[in-house]
């Protein structure tokens, strides 16, 4: 069968009415039907009339353990009626859902939505518009930056959800009960997550903050996915020469493109201390890299001829010296910088009634005081909101 009912059920009795959603709450909550799909026909069906509604709740369950692009398995939507659990191995994304995923009319409701922002996009080409994080929205209302699933909904509803399965086998299949189960609980409880957070951050002064945080969320995944990592970010590069550095540029970029062709992380084909190892040494056989690095097998019988050859043709031609990058530890007044940025953040994370941590993190303010004091590229975080928020008091400050 394309639609399967499961016993048992616990959805959410919910009435729809036009485009009025209820969310009722307690007792009620013991009688909505999940339902399985794995036949693009039947979802259809049912999508006509999201369009109409206020929100969806949604989560999505995947397979990225060794893969550059994380392996869709499962999408879990929660319409108020139903819990749909849809099968993406046999179930493609319908243009109808591409368009409500993609329309701000309807809010999609997500808990820590940044891994299923990235899945969909690269399974789906889906870009979720109409954005209302869960986590986001707890984290400007209690300065509780990374509260999981499990823990709001018990302080919401006084529930207990068990993540056991969290970690089992979602490309599997047939997928078990306690799987499904689990599936369908991590969106029944958001919409009514999403009506008590709601109704206390639309009140609050940082609510346009919140709003554009979340539409930022479904930039910044795509961003991961389709922009290249900076290479003068990587971990000891500062050990490198301007020689060195163009070599360990080539290797990265390859790095970079490698992991993509062949579906893998970054760090299961080479980490970066060992990228910047091999543009230091240099090696010219299989035998020399296999002693100066400790790498899987794997990756020296699929990659070490590779890297030999861009070494050999690297050094085959005449190269401009790159500008070398600055160890932190070597920058004159780094710390009276990153000193003097942190009380500036305090200070706007006070008057805008934010969590500091929230506003910038301790890492970021390191990169942005990096970046102030060298001169050098801002941190890709420098942008947006914040940036708005903070970029008049930098310059006052002649910071930036």
């Amino acid at each position: 069968m394309s639609v399967k009912y499961f016993e048992r059920s616990f959805v959410i009795n919910a009435e729809i009415q036009g485009s009025q959603q209820t969310i009722p709450t307690g007792d009620i909550r013991d009688s909505v039907p999940v339902l399985f799909i794995d036949s693009s026909i039947e979802l259809e069906k049912v999508i006509r009339e999201w369009s109409k509604l206020e929100w969806l709740a949604v989560d999505t369950e995947f397979e990225r353990r060794t893969s550059f692009y994380a392996k869709l398995a499962l999408v879990q939507i929660y319409d108020g009626q139903k819990i749909y659990l849809i099968d993406p191995f046999e179930v493609d994304c319908p243009r109808e859902l591409k368009k409500v995923f993609e329309s701000p009319d309807v809010i999609k409701i997500f808990h820590s939505s940044k891994e299923d922002l990235e899945v969909l996009y690269t399974a789906w080409d889906c870009r979720i518009q109409g954005l209302f994080d869960t986590q986001v929205a707890n984290s400007f209302l209690t300065a509780e930056i990374s509260l999981g699933y499990a823990k709001i909904t018990e302080i919401v509803t006084g529930i207990f959800v068990d993540k056991q399965e969290t970690t089992s086998d979602w490309v599997k299949r047939p997928l078990g009960e306690k799987q499904l189960d689990y599936a369908a609980k991590d969106v029944l409880y958001l919409p009514e997550i999403y009506q008590v957070l709601k109704r206390q951050i639309t009140s609050k002064s940082y609510y346009p903050y919140f709003q554009a945080e979340c539409e930022e969320f479904t930039q910044q995944a795509i961003e991961r996915i389709e922009n290249f990592a900076d290479y003068r970010d990587a971990k000891d590069v500062w050990r490198l020469n301007g020689k060195d550095l163009s070599l360990f540029q080539v290797l990265f970029e390859w790095r970079e493109l490698t992991a993509r062709a062949d579906d893998r992380t970054r760090n299961h084909i080479i980490k970066e201390p060992e990228l910047v190892q091999l543009a230091e040494v240099k090696p010219n056989s299989v035998e020399q890299i296999k002693q100066l690095l400790h790498l899987h097998p794997r990756s020296i019988r699929l990659y070490a001829n590779k890297w030999i050859s861009i070494i050999d043709k690297w050094q085959q031609v005449e190269q401009t010296e790159l500008i070398p990058v600055l160890n932190p530890r070597d920058v004159t007044g780094l710390k009276k910088v990153i000193d003097q940025i942190s009380k500036i953040v305090d200070r706007v994370a006070d008057e805008q009634k934010i969590a500091k941590t929230l506003l910038f993190s301790k890492r970021l303010i390191r990169k942005l005081a990096f970046s102030t004091a060298t001169k050098s590229k801002m941190p890709t975080q420098w942008n947006g909101w914040r940036k708005n928020l903070l970029a008049k008091a930098l310059k006052i400050e002649e910071l930036i």
